[in-house]
């Protein structure tokens, strides 16, 4: 079977599950979809980027934001193809998985062989096949009913951009100049949109790092007693490819840390100095036996779905406790072979993969300890990656494919090929499938944020400015305002060309740009609604737990406009 074969299959089986996501999502209507809470304001800030002022990621609950806007910026390009939507949102994200998914692929086939490859597509559909289970009982609120898969939330989106981080480091570790540039680029990626991968992303890249320069000094000095004076000029010309490549890379590096530098600078304090505060203080974090329960529980997503780790708060004995530690045990051991087998080889993108992937264990226990308060599934749920990295590996160790090396075909590995052929087409069969029974894109707005929407509108004009008071809006038990409303009110408005302002309060959220000054020509007011509320100047409805209001800046009421 000729060796295109696989190389083309292994790359449609991954992208074909994304494709038909992308498409599904693209052609859904979404004119009156009002997306809630974090979906919301990553919404909001995408189109900050689409007008160069997004500098900071996404804001976290401990009063700073994640590191930088890299996330926003890629997912923009959606939006400036498809249109400002909330669908442009989903679709951007899921093309980004997708590609990272098909570069794992790509990173697989340059550095093994087309069998290798189509091995390591077998495991990344099936990532993609769990990833794509739906529903409430597999998801949280921020996520959406969509799923991971197509999930535009930010712990969502780095997930197969971690296991590509794995496949580049053990490139780099196979004295691959290029894929050290490229696991600089997903790293800073990674960190920028989701600082909980911290730990797991530098453990990764600084390994790499010291291995390949450990080994490129170790080979430039082979290389000069082992020189063949014919081979000059090739070498020459590959040099100069691989240096214009590689400062390219480093530029884009250094763009991408652009903003959040400024911002460092510019700010009073910067984001990176509230980071350094705060896990620079004392807090209490998670024991070891938490951490390492945590990660072992993580593991079971590709046995038994995300849905006991997402709707769970993790760090005690999980409810598959068995599995949880046969597949931690198990993918520690695997990790443990590659290495073993591979070095017998010296096969250096093999020991990458193994030894990686048993730094990455250690490193994710690291970060899961520094979790400061509940340990919910959404921190860690990115720690599925390790287990199948380790699988990937077993692919790239000499022994497990050995009777399939081009050169020994027999009827048995011929039979083999088949077999992993068949298993690859059902792989993809299943991620189409699953993608399918994604609900339709609709179920990921909020009806209560179209409600609040559609009752102050009216009250707007267009281009003016308008300040969104949350004064204790909610329920009457707690008086705590609804959150994923608000913001979600405040992303709809901005969407529909007013200019919302808020007060101090949610300066992290929304940026600087978005505070208000007390100056509005309008007031929107949300409330926690009582038997009186109709009576408020300015009263324009009910949502939920919410009495809205629309007052002028003398706080007299405003009638519909146009």
């Amino acid at each position: 079977m000729p060796s295109g074969v696989f190389t083309t299959l292994a790359f449609t089986v991954v992208a074909v599950p994304f494709l038909y996501a992308a498409l599904r999502l693209a052609t859904a209507p979404a004119a009156h979809l009002a997306l809630p809470d974090d979906l919301a304001l990553i919404d909001l800030h995408v189109r900050r980027a689409l007008a160069w002022k997004q500098q900071l990621g996404v804001f976290d609950h401990n009063n700073w934001n994640h590191p930088g806007p890299a996330y926003f910026y890629l997912v923009s390009l959606a939006y400036r193809v498809l249109g400002s939507s909330a669908r442009s949102l989903f679709v951007g994200a899921t093309l980004l998985n997708g590609l990272a998914a098909v570069a794992c692929v790509g990173v697989v086939r340059r550095r093994t062989s087309p069998v290798r490859a189509l091995w390591a597509a077998v495991w990344v559909g099936a990532l993609a096949a769990v990833l794509a289970t739906a529903g409430p009982s597999a998801t949280t609120y921020s996520e959406s009913v969509l799923g991971a898969l197509v999930s535009p939330w930010n712990p969502m989106v780095v997930i197969f951009p971690l296991l590509l981080l794995i496949l580049l480091c053990s490139g780099a570790v196979d004295r691959s100049g290029l894929s050290l540039v490229g696991a600089l680029l997903v790293g800073s990626y990674v960190i920028q949109t989701d600082i909980s991968t911290t730990p797991l992303a530098a453990a990764l890249v600084g390994a790499a790092a010291v291995t390949w320069g450990v080994t490129a000094v170790l080979d430039r000095r082979l290389a000069s007693h082992t020189a063949v004076a014919g081979d000059a000029p090739g070498r020459a010309a590959r040099s100069r490819r691989t240096v214009v490549w590689a400062v390219a890379g480093l530029v884009t590096l250094a763009v991408m840390w652009l903003p959040p530098v400024i911002q460092q600078v510019t700010g009073l304090p910067g984001n990176m100095t509230l980071i350094v505060r705060f896990f620079g203080a004392t807090h209490p974090g998670q024991s070891l036996a938490g951490s390492l329960w945590a990660v072992a529980a993580t593991s079971t997503v590709l046995v038994v779905g995300p849905s006991e780790v997402m709707t769970s708060i993790l760090g005690g004995t999980p409810a598959h406790a068995g599995l949880a530690v046969v597949v931690a045990l198990a993918t520690v051991a695997l990790a443990t072979a590659v290495v073993v087998l591979a070095a017998r080889d010296r096969r250096r993108f093999a020991i990458g993969m193994g030894a990686l992937t048993l730094v990455g264990c250690v490193a994710a226990v690291v970060a899961v300890a520094h979790v400061v308060g509940f340990v919910f599934g959404y921190l860690v749920v990115w720690a599925v990656v390790l287990p199948v990295a380790a699988l990937i590996g077993v692919g790239t160790a000499p022994v497990p494919l050995r009777s399939l090396r081009s050169g020994r075909v027999g009827g048995a590995a011929t039979g083999l090929r088949v077999a992993l052929c068949v298993v690859a087409v059902a792989t993809g069969a299943v991620a189409c499938v699953q993608v399918a029974a994604i609900p339709p894109l609709s179920h990921a707005g909020d009806p209560r944020v179209s409600r609040l929407a559609g009752l102050v509108s009216p009250r707007l004009v267009v281009g003016g400015e308008v300040a969104v008071g949350d004064a204790g809006a909610g329920t009457a038990d707690t008086q705590l305002i609804d959150t994923e409303e608000f913001i979600g009110l405040v992303n709809q408005l901005d969407r529909a060309g007013f200019r919302p302002r808020v007060n101090a309060f949610w300066r992290a959220q929304f940026g600087p740009g978005y505070l208000s000054d007390g100056t509005e020509p309008r007031e929107v007011g949300l409330s926690t609604w009582t038997a009186a509320s109709p009576s408020l100047t300015g009263y324009v409805g009910r949502v939920g737990d919410m009495a809205v209001t629309v007052t002028d800046r003398s706080g007299g009421a405003v009638p519909v406009t146009g």
